[in-house]
């Protein structure tokens, strides 16, 4: 009888049918994201995967597919082009990722439909490798919001109308360490649209970054912003979740004005040569619920573990989920969703 209760639970929390909105329910949308996707880089020395990236997200992308918008944070280019003098300098401990446009169709076969190109790789290889990466993108059918561009992403579903930004903490439009224009532009897109989505990459990096602080994060020496100022004032300008990536180590979550912030979904595929040891190994899979004002109403939390060549496959003991729950109840005790352990469902706090 364990043995059986057991297999139930198993066969509850892997299947994708738990992420898919209830039969019937018109005024609502959901939302799949993940962290950081850097499928391979050709630049210093090709690391690509040695399939051409079939196993990337073999076991992850019915989870992603069953939701209405999915997301994740585009981490590099997708070139085929020379190192450009207008992008990041080459050097030791310099990492420019430079992935071939072909992987685009993996994006496709994945479910994403809409990618973040807001970050600190975005533009390893200058004007041109972000150009590029937008037209491959594009005539791939998926969205895109970066920095400088000023791309909305923008989603009709079932009569709600949804809009999707990126920022990064460089200065400039649509940054975290100077947000101003970050929320002037929430409040003029919550105008014309129902809900407003907020992707944002911030905060320092590595083991030790798994911890959020209220105050600004300096890493390398540069700002890499205030997380929790940045997220609960885009909510009281208008946003209704905020999904952030940079530290490459999940973090925990609130709830915040009955909307969901994920302060870090850490990475989720990361080429050869990049190190996905111990919590940077760690992916998971978030889910949201959300009805027509934006507010959060339930979610899932599927956890998966970094393996090399074979991108990103389940991991039946749930550690990403515990790890993201016991985050939570440390930098969040009085706001943290309800998480399920059972079922990986999470939902608003009581």
């Amino acid at each position: 009888m364990v043995r059986h209760i057991f297999i139930l639970l198993a066969a509850l929390v892997l299947s994708p049918q738990v992420f898919a909105a209830p039969a019937g329910v018109v005024d609502a949308i959901t939302v799949s994201a993940v962290g950081d996707v850097m499928m391979g880089t050709t630049y210093p020395t090709d690391t690509l995967p040695s399939d051409g990236g079939k196993k990337l997200f073999k076991y992850s992308k019915e989870y992603l597919k069953a939701a209405d918008i999915r997301v994740g944070n585009l981490e590099g280019t997708l070139y085929d082009g020379a190192v450009a003098l207008d992008g990041k300098a080459t050097g030791p401990n310099r990492y420019l990722f430079r992935t071939p446009t072909t992987y685009a169709p993996l994006l496709v076969d994945a479910g994403f439909n809409v990618m973040s190109l807001a970050n600190n790789h975005a533009m390893d290889f200058g004007k041109a490798g972000i150009e590029s990466t937008k037209k491959t993108l594009q005539a791939n059918g998926i969205q895109y919001s970066s920095k400088m561009g000023k791309e909305v992403a923008q989603f009709n579903i079932r009569g709600i109308k949804v809009a999707l930004i990126s920022c990064d903490f460089y200065s400039g439009p649509r940054s975290i360490s100077t947000p101003d224009a970050t929320y002037a532009e929430i409040r003029e897109l919550k105008k014309n649209f129902d809900i407003v989505i907020v992707t944002a990459h911030a905060g320092g990096e590595g083991r030790g970054a798994e911890r959020v602080k209220n105050a600004p994060e300096i890493f390398l020496g540069e700002n890499r912003g205030n997380s929790v100022a940045f997220a609960r004032t885009a909510i009281d300008n208008g946003a209704s979740l905020i999904l952030m990536s940079g530290p490459h180590v999940p973090r925990g979550m609130e709830v915040y004005k009955n909307k969901l912030i994920a302060y870090s979904l850490g990475n989720f595929v990361t080429g050869r040569g990049i190190n996905i040891e111990g919590y940077a190994g760690v992916a998971p899979l978030l889910r949201v619920q959300m009805d027509r004002n934006g507010n959060f109403t339930q979610g899932h939390l599927a956890s998966f573990r970094q393996a090399r060549d074979n991108g990103a496959v389940y991991d039946k003991t749930g550690y990403a989920f515990n790890f993201v729950s016991k985050l939570s109840e440390l930098d969040f005790p009085q706001t943290m969703p309800q998480f399920d352990e059972k079922t990986g469902r999470i939902s608003p706090a009581k």
